[in-house]
């Protein structure tokens, strides 16, 4: 028996992800004012607030400890980050499930002969290359708006850290995927984890503002290293661990969450396939 999967055999899967992502792209070209409002509400909402916090609550030319001499402006730029590829989890790969259940589709697909983790890669490939979109797209609208230089210190360690985010992404969106499944109120959910992670993962505050003991939670989650590291690796802010550390325990976290995320979808799946419950919204 083989170890390995045949060259048919991925050959066949890699197939059927190129057929899942074009098919999400021309879902997505299907509705221009959502890509209009992803171009501008989101860079102009980051453009606002950063630049009204630090105009207003961060005198100018000081350099303070919690900042660890990353500038305030590029603090708040790499938390805005980190934020657009969170919410990939919760509302590009989580929500799959439900914009499917909605639009009456995700029977069709669950009973086709495809690997579903080929269908949620469709999803999940298209809103990375969109982050990426947008996420440069803002570097521009900085650099044209201002004197504002956005620059990465550490490039090897930045796209390993970016590695490490997407494949916690990924799995924790493969979570929500499968929440789907039971809980029916998906917005109010994604709402509360997205300022959940806001509030204790230190995405646009230093962790040092947090009292000791939600501190301590904010060090059970995940997502609040990703975030350390990000900064780190593009700004050269402090981390709250030894860096080689830190990227040790971030490479454990998101693999596992990418594993825990892999059987809790296929767990809850068989479960709602036995009693009828895909379909259900």
């Amino acid at each position: 028996m083989a170890i390995f999967p045949s060259s048919s055999h991925l050959s066949r899967l890699m197939g059927e992800m190129l057929a899942a992502f074009i098919k999400d792209v021309r879902v997505y070209f299907r509705y221009p004012s959502l890509i209009v409002s992803e171009f501008i509400t989101l860079p102009a909402w980051f453009v606002l607030f950063a630049v009204g916090v630090t105009a207003s609550f961060i005198p100018s030319g000081t350099a303070t400890s919690a900042l660890s001499g990353s500038s305030a402006f590029g603090f708040f730029y790499w938390g805005f980050v980190f934020l657009i590829i969170f919410s990939t989890s919760i509302w590009g790969v989580g929500q799959y499930i439900r914009t499917e259940q909605l639009q009456g589709t995700i029977e069709q697909l669950f009973v086709a002969p495809i690997s579903r983790v080929s269908i949620i890669f469709g999803r999940f490939a298209r809103t990375f290359f969109t982050d990426l979109a947008i996420i440069a797209y803002t570097v521009l609208l900085i650099g044209g708006l201002g004197h504002q230089q956005i620059s990465i210190g550490n490039p090897l360690l930045f796209a390993l850290v970016i590695a490490i985010l997407y494949l916690g992404v990924l799995g924790f969106g493969l979570i929500f995927a499968g929440i789907t499944f039971r809980i029916k109120s998906f917005n109010i959910l994604s709402n509360l984890t997205q300022f959940l992670v806001i509030g204790l993962c230190g995405v646009f505050f230093p962790l040092t503002a947090l009292p000791g003991p939600v501190r301590l939670v904010s060090f059970m989650i995940p997502f609040t290293y990703f975030a350390d590291l990000l900064r780190h690796s593009a700004s050269g802010a402090t981390t709250i661990a030894d860096p080689a550390l830190e990227v040790l325990v971030a490479l454990v976290l998101g693999l596992g969450l990418f594993v825990v995320g892999l059987l809790f979808f296929k767990a809850t799946e068989k479960y709602a396939q036995t009693r009828g419950l895909i379909g259900t919204h």
